[in-house]
């Protein structure tokens, strides 16, 4: 062959090898693009890294987090007490990408579906923003719709079919259009002036969809007086209320659960009941009362099971604001167990895992629980004891994330298995990016020389 045939072939083959090897990378990085730490949260985590929110300190030595981030994709969704923004971050570093300005701060937690980022912040306005894989941060420059509001909403709204629901401060209901943001309808829940306590807490329960008795949809939601109420799904007209929070604070500001044809409910300072909607008497009641929502699952079975995927629950599990985490038979209210976080404040509402119940205190840390039998399997043990803990925590694949009171946000994860071939190497990647499980050891210097 002559060189100058050589030279005519050689670059065309390299040209070959390289878009070979091109288009076999292609889908392997699309793959680690779409599925970040993708897998099962089936063990106890490690702390993958902590960073402090973006944006400016909050100007306060004590101030409270109540937006807990949202997971998808390679993102963070989150916002900040301290900046009028919501924040997109990488879930393996932490580091921003990208600053959504808002109105006010973002105190709710984000809401991912069908294709769109919503949210709300503390001015009461609502954001929707289309998901964009190549877009910035994930999402489209610009939001498909906004709606302005009058009162802080401070929790996840809910989308039921081409509705978004949600409830601010001022015990005020609103229904928009998923599609374009317009408003559907409106109730304002006039307050029981009856009530223990003249003062109200600062929060609002997320509204909780269910089917009506009456047919169509039931919008389940309580109010500052201890009211719980169900509202047309359609116009906003109050079907039924009932009175359920007692105590000092008799505050529904965790919203309801369904099983079956009971809603689950506490007022703050309590209790916890379950309520039969049809006929609205009290099947059973707890003299407990709490912050979050209770959670239904762990199976059918004798004893509480998270791996049962029948879909046929029987578990409460709730988070008290004596501390305490409780696990509840959902038929009879008998309690199977309850752990004692030592701390006497709020706990967050449970997270199953495979591994456990994520838990986590407003004045701890955050803990892993048997969700069979109530014993601590895992706590996080900071240098530095934790701010606690009031926002959602979220779990998505290996990585759970949550935000400190402080302003700092936490990524841990569960370790990949590590392969027999690399028993005993402390840097072998297990976690996407470093070993957290087991660090390299820690070289000695020879004689004479500084590290």
């Amino acid at each position: 062959m002559s060189r100058r045939a050589h030279r005519a072939w050689a670059p065309a083959v390299l040209g070959l090898l390289w878009l070979g090897g091109v288009l076999r990378s292609a889908p392997a990085a699309a793959a680690a693009e779409e599925a970040p730490f993708a897998g099962q949260f089936d063990a106890a985590p490690a702390l993958l890294w902590s960073v402090r929110l973006p944006g400016p300190a909050f100007p306060s030595a004590v101030h409270t987090e109540l937006g807990g981030p949202a997971l998808h994709g390679r993102y963070i969704y989150v916002g900040s007490a301290a900046a009028d923004a919501l924040f997109i971050l990488e879930r393996h570093s932490g580091r921003m990408v990208r600053r959504i300005e808002t109105g006010a701060p973002v105190q709710a937690q984000p809401l991912i579906h069908d294709g769109r980022l919503i949210f709300a912040d503390t001015s009461g306005a609502v954001y929707a923003f289309s998901l964009q894989p190549d877009g910035e941060g994930g999402v489209a420059k610009a939001a498909a719709w906004t709606r302005q509001g009058t009162a802080p909403v401070l929790s996840r709204v809910t989308v039921h079919g081409d509705t978004v629901f949600l409830s601010a401060v001022d015990d005020v209901v609103v229904a928009l259009s998923l599609q374009s943001g317009e408003l559907k309808w409106r109730h304002a829940q006039r307050s029981d002036g009856t009530r223990a306590s003249r003062l109200k807490l600062y929060g609002a329960a997320a509204p909780a969809v269910a089917s009506g008795a009456q047919g169509g949809a039931e919008v389940v939601v309580g109010f500052s007086d201890g009211t719980l109420a169900g509202l047309d799904g359609e116009t906003g007209v109050v079907r039924w209320q009932r009175r359920i929070g007692e105590g000092q604070y008799p505050d529904i500001i965790g919203g309801a659960a369904i099983l079956g044809d009971d809603v689950l409910v506490a007022g703050y300072s309590e209790p916890l009941v379950a309520m039969h909607r049809g006929s609205r008497n009290v099947r059973w009641r707890l003299d407990h009362g709490g912050a979050f929502p209770p959670v239904v699952g762990g199976g059918s079975g004798a004893a509480p099971n998270l791996s049962d995927s029948s879909g046929a629950d029987r578990y409460v599990f709730h988070g008290g604001s004596d501390g305490m985490v409780r696990c509840v038979d959902g038929r009879t209210g008998a309690l199977i167990w309850t752990w004692d976080s030592g701390t006497r404040s709020s706990m967050g509402q449970p997270v199953p895992t495979p591994a456990g119940l994520l838990v986590a205190a407003a004045a701890g840390t955050i803990s892993l629980i048997d969700a069979a039998d109530g014993q601590k399997l895992w706590s996080w043990l900071p240098e530095f004891l934790p701010s606690g803990f009031t926002g959602a925590i979220a779990v998505e694949g290996r990585q759970a994330v949550a935000v400190t009171n402080a302003g700092n946000i936490v990524s841990f994860v569960v370790p990949k298995e590590q392969p027999a071939w690399a028993a005993g190497d402390g840097v072998f990647d297990r976690v996407e990016g470093m070993d957290v499980a087991r660090p390299a050891p820690r070289r000695t210097p020879p004689p004479g020389q500084r590290r």
